[in-house]
């Protein structure tokens, strides 16, 4: 039986839809080839071991849920066990797992730092390595890399300083109407808002520098928002079919509160009412930008399709999407034929796929 650290929590903006996600996880994880091993991160940094029953209080929504911090406190050691295992110490005695799920959102976990602490050590993991999650995180890196091989994005500034907002107002003024203020490497709409002329635009960079230092101001695109899930090895991934996010008109946009605490915020398609060629072309940038970025495992990659040409941007790719039964991403895999259940376990496999290991049966 393979021993599996379900890693979740974290010190990021994203720490509550990390633990709905392990739960989702768990819920599904199939025990006769799983046995798992839960570890949540508080928000200053504490690892604690937890009973994956009791691992989370309050309600199950992402304005009430919280970490149970009452379990032990663990450190993972910083070598394998004689036997190729990583090992967490908890009050002196050993706990041994052989490949990790860290379904930590955001930065600190998904962001390439917690993936070059498995790397060091040589611990198999689900996901991409330190360098692939970095690009894909930081927004600027990522767009900037796709601009260079041909995959289109929406025209955008950045801001390095606060001072860079008024200094660079003019360029902002000429990307449109409508713009989008957002921290360079944040996720889940985290300190994102929506200006329309310029209307708000201090208030929203504001906003954006209190979760990052570095701001992205883009250009709105008019159009549908398009998701497609890719699961696989880099250059050997498959795409799923796609799915679309319909968000309430009340809303107008896909905000944190649209995804996570609106009941009617917005709606999911999936698959997405697409005509074969778009479809196409759609999982065609999907994994060009998988391939581009040089992910492993799984990623959420986000396009927006523009209304007048019909023409595919680029938005972002998530290395740790959402992961519950409801997220997008298992959703998309669920409608082309991989069921839950069955996700998580190809998932684990191509963590040990990747580094040339054979998956634990004992």
């Amino acid at each position: 039986m393979t021993r599996l650290l379900v890693l979740c929590g974290g010190r990021s903006s994203e720490h509550e839809i990390s633990l709905i996600s392990a739960k989702g996880i768990l819920d599904a994880l199939d025990r006769d080839v799983f046995s798992p091993v839960v570890v949540g991160i508080s928000k200053k940094g504490v690892w604690y071991l937890e009973d994956e029953k009791s691992f989370y209080t309050g309600e199950f929504r992402a304005d009430k849920i919280k970490l149970n911090e009452t379990g032990t406190p663990v450190t993972l050691a910083p070598y394998l066990t004689p036997s190729g295992r990583g090992q967490l110490m908890a009050n002196g005695k050993s706990i041994e797992f052989d490949v990790v799920f860290p379904i930590l959102h955001g930065a600190f976990g998904e962001d390439g730092t917690m993936q070059g602490l498995w790397d060091v050590v040589g611990i198999p993991y689900v996901g991409s390595t330190c360098g692939s999650s970095w690009i894909a995180m930081d927004k600027e890196l990522a767009k900037t890399l796709c601009l260079q091989n041909g995959i289109a994005v929406s025209d955008f500034v950045v801001l390095r300083s606060k001072g860079d907002a008024k200094k660079l107002r003019a360029n902002v003024e000429k990307l449109g109407k409508t713009v989008f203020v957002k921290p360079a490497r944040a996720g889940s709409s985290v300190g994102v808002s929506k200006v329309v002329d310029m209307n708000g635009y201090d208030a929203a960079v504001e906003l954006a520098f209190e979760n990052d230092e570095k701001v992205l101001v883009e250009q709105g695109i008019e159009g549908r928002e398009i998701e497609c899930g890719v699961l696989g090895l880099c250059r050997k991934a498959k795409a799923s079919v796609p799915g679309e996010i319909v968000v309430a008109p009340k809303i107008g946009w896909y905000s944190y509160e649209a995804k996570y605490l609106l009941k009617d915020g917005a709606e999911t398609l999936t698959p997405a009412p697409l005509d074969a060629k778009t479809q196409a072309e759609v999982q065609k940038v999907a994994l060009a930008t998988f391939d581009l970025f040089e992910c492993n495992g799984l990623a959420r990659v986000d396009m927006f399709l523009e209304k007048k040409t019909n023409k595919i941007y680029l938005n972002e790719a998530n290395t740790i999407p959402g992961f519950t039964p409801i997220s997008m991403y298992p959703k998309m895999w669920e409608a082309s034929g991989v069921s839950y259940r069955d996700l998580i376990a190809k998932l684990i496999g191509l963590a040990f796929e990747r580094l040339g290991k054979p998956m634990p049966t004992k």
